[in-house]
């Protein structure tokens, strides 16, 4: 009776230490990694960069993680700035050093979360502070991942920009977007759907993410000195934070790069919120833009994957004007914006429109001597059954293109929070993989014993459609089918393996072994 009591309580105590190793397991953060700088304003770059001895700036936290990556642990405030002389002249951008491998930058690391803990007498927790003026304040030149890390902007409100330079990126739903100075000081505690604005606009404050370039100096040159051809496929994946708006492209770049492959973008959560009132004007900054004032070949393949978030403004596809100084606008490839999920907002009454995607903002030679090529078209697809729409305008518009542009419509249903846009052609619009004015093959229900003689089975019809009819002559219709260049979605890289699994398996083992023993040993006494 001992032994079986011996037995209970150790089985107890390994079921007791199983739940406390998953519950430390979910809340550990990033994992211990091989390779891990520290980093905080109040440490030194000629530090180590140990949790005792950070370094001060995150160049340097690269530098040290150059040849194959690691974690930067953001363990106090962290300053990005953009580059000044010695008059304090604001000259160019933060640029991190390029390096290999993946670099982790985060704010809980090992199970220690810094965001909760003040370092050196700072006045805030730990925190990246993106604190520039009118250039990009954090150019990327290698892939990274951020999560589980505070990024504050500081009140100077000027468009703080992350470029990527056309590398993975990936900012997890752990990332946290803190309108405070470094003071801890909040300047802004709206929301973004306002319909009067102050002097300074709200929608601006958030940051701007780049899948590409942005200007490296305030005379837009740099050391660019000819246009640049992307070749190596690359993803950006964002799932938290606030941003003004999300690009696959340039900004401000003195010469037009081209877009030469596949490249994804994946949005499955965050706030988005740059609208421009009217998707024609010269302000290109979208909620969602698939391509930015770059050119594409007929091998590109833009994916935008929106799965969850909160959209502000509009979704677009080509958006090509810009400042590039040499250089037409030559757009050949296919853009793909797939939505199947997310909360569509636009509260702004003045412009009349609810939420909008938009296949194009420009006509060709309307600006930057744009042209689009023979394989150019968009291809929109939506499940209705997985997004929201809230709105002055409550429902969300695909507009047509004046058919300077192929447009292909795929939805899930028709929806009356969802609006086609008239001038795109019927046939190029399909609810449930049937194009409008198609009826659907009739299906016949499986028998049943059960059911009455007298029961006719279901048939099943088409949605309605306001489309015209389909006796259009077959000279004038493209085809149904999206364009064979269309890439299957890309979904967002998988996340590192946790050792604490490890632990946790170990601990079933022996619950299992506990439970078996016991066992064993009631048999023998019986």
């Amino acid at each position: 009776m001992k032994k079986t009591r011996i037995f209970s309580i150790i089985l107890a105590v390994l079921m007791a230490l199983s739940c406390l190793v998953i519950s430390v397991a979910a809340d550990e953060g990033i994992a211990k990694a091989d390779n891990v700088v520290f980093v905080a304003d109040a440490g030194d770059d000629n530090n180590a960069g140990t949790a005792e001895a950070p370094v001060k700036t995150l160049q340097k936290a690269v530098e040290k993680l150059q040849t194959n990556g690691g974690v930067a642990v953001i363990m106090g405030q962290v300053t990005i700035s953009a580059l000044k002389d010695e008059t304090g002249a604001q000259i160019g951008n933060s640029v991190m050093p390029p390096h290999n491998g993946v670099i982790t930058v985060t704010s809980f690391y090992d199970g220690v979360d810094y965001r909760t803990k003040f370092y050196g007498g700072e006045a805030t927790p730990a925190r990246i502070i993106l604190d520039n003026g009118t250039v990009c304040s954090f150019a990327l030149q290698g892939d990274y991942v951020f999560d589980y890390v505070d990024i504050a902007v500081n009140t100077n409100k000027k468009n703080c920009i992350i470029a990527a330079y056309y590398n993975d990126v990936t900012f997890g739903a752990n990332v946290n977007t803190v309108f405070e100075d470094h003071a801890g000081n909040a300047w802004y505690e709206g929301n973004f759907a306002c319909d009067e604005y102050p002097s300074v606009d709200p929608r601006t404050y958030p940051p701007i993410l780049l899948s590409g370039m942005n200007i490296e100096d305030v005379q837009g040159v740099g050391n660019m000195v000819e246009a640049y051809t992307v070749t190596e496929p690359f993803t950006v994946n964002v799932a938290g934070g606030a941003w003004q708006s999300v690009r696959i492209g340039d900004r401000d770049c003195p010469f037009r790069n081209t877009v030469d492959t596949t490249a994804t973008m994946n949005l499955s959560g965050g706030v988005y919120t740059q609208w421009t009132g009217k998707f024609e004007n010269s302000n290109t900054n979208l909620c969602v833009m698939g391509i930015y004032q770059v050119c594409t070949t007929e091998k590109a393949v833009i994916n935008v994957n929106i799965t969850g978030g909160t959209y502000h403004g509009e979704i677009g596809g080509f958006g090509t004007y810009g400042s590039a100084s040499f250089g037409d606008a030559i757009e050949d490839g296919v853009v793909n914006i797939n939505i199947e999920g997310g909360d569509f907002r636009r509260y702004y009454p003045q412009d009349n429109l609810g939420p909008l995607v938009v296949p194009t903002q420009y006509f060709p030679f309307m600006a930057a001597n744009l042209m689009f090529g023979e394989k150019a078209c968009v291809n929109v697809k939506v499940d209705t059954s997985k997004i929201t729409v809230e709105s002055f305008t409550p429902y969300m518009t695909i507009l047509d293109t004046d058919e300077m542009l192929p447009v292909y419509v795929d939805i899930t249903e028709k929806s009356d929070f969802l609006v086609v846009d008239e001038y795109i052609p019927a046939w190029d619009i399909k609810y449930a993989g049937v194009p409008a004015g198609e009826k659907p093959a009739e299906t016949e229900p499986p028998a049943t014993t059960e059911a009455p003689k007298t029961t006719e089975a279901p048939k099943t019809e088409a949605p309605k459609t306001d489309a015209p009819a389909t006796d259009a002559p077959a000279t004038d219709a493209p085809k149904t089918d999206a364009p064979a260049t269309q890439a299957p979605t890309t979904s967002a890289p998988a996340e590192e393996s946790n050792p604490a699994l490890i632990i946790v398996l170990c601990v079933a083992a022996a619950v299992v072994v506990a439970v078996v023993v016991v066992i064993i040993i009631k048999k023998k006494k019986n």
